[in-house]
């Protein structure tokens, strides 16, 4: 992808999930094109989010990653 636009839009249109800067998508959090998958109660400055599009994906191996990211995320 060229840049994080690029990311937003393409997971917005169903390729999965990524992490994104709260500033880029919050449109789309608030409209709920994207849907906030985890939210740190006291993050650091440069914060990245993982985000999905709402709904499940078809793809088994997308839960796994998301799963494995998420309780990564728990152990920071």
């Amino acid at each position: 992808m060229p840049d994080l636009r690029a990311v937003k839009a393409a997971v917005a249109g169903g390729a999965g999930f990524s992490v994104l800067p709260r500033y880029l998508c919050l449109d789309e959090l608030a409209s709920g094109a994207l849907v906030l998958l985890n939210d740190p109660e006291d993050p650091p400055i440069n914060t990245g989010y993982l985000v999905q599009r709402p709904g499940s994906s078809d793809n088994p191996h997308v839960a796994v990653v998301r799963d494995h990211l998420l309780a990564s995320s728990r152990d920071c």
